[in-house]
C-alpha cells in the first residue's frame, strides 16, 4: 500500500501499465514499494507539476493525471502552490528543475 489521494486511487484502479506519451508504448506504472521516486520524476521549479523523466514516470503521470491536466480547475496545482508557500511541499529530498 502507498499513501495516495482518493482521485489518484480511482485513476490508478487496477491498472499496472500505462502509455508513455512520448513513445506511445505500453510500460509499467511506478511502484512506490519497489522503485525510487527520484529515478522517475522531478518537480517543476515552482513545484506545481510532476515531470516524468522515464517511460514509467511519464506513463504514471499520464494514467494518474498527476498534474490535473484533464481537469479544468487545476485543483492539484493550486493546492501544491499553497502547500509550497506554507513550506509543506515538495519533500526536501525530491529533485526540482532548475529555474
Amino acid at each position: 500500500m502507498a499513501l495516495a489521494c482518493r482521485r489518484c486511487n480511482e485513476r490508478r484502479y487496477n491498472f499496472l501499465t500505462g502509455i508513455d506519451p512520448d513513445t506511445h508504448e505500453e510500460t509499467s506504472l511506478f511502484n512506490p514499494r519497489q522503485q525510487q521516486w527520484s529515478e522517475h520524476f522531478i518537480w517543476t521549479s515552482d513545484a506545481t507539476q510532476i515531470i516524468g523523466t522515464t517511460p514509467t514516470g511519464r506513463a504514471t503521470c499520464d494514467r494518474l493525471d498527476r498534474n490535473d491536466q484533464f481537469h479544468h480547475n487545476r485543483f492539484i496545482q493550486k493546492s501544491r502552490r499553497f502547500w509550497t508557500k506554507l513550506g509543506y511541499h515538495p519533500p526536501k529530498d525530491d529533485p526540482r528543475q532548475k529555474g
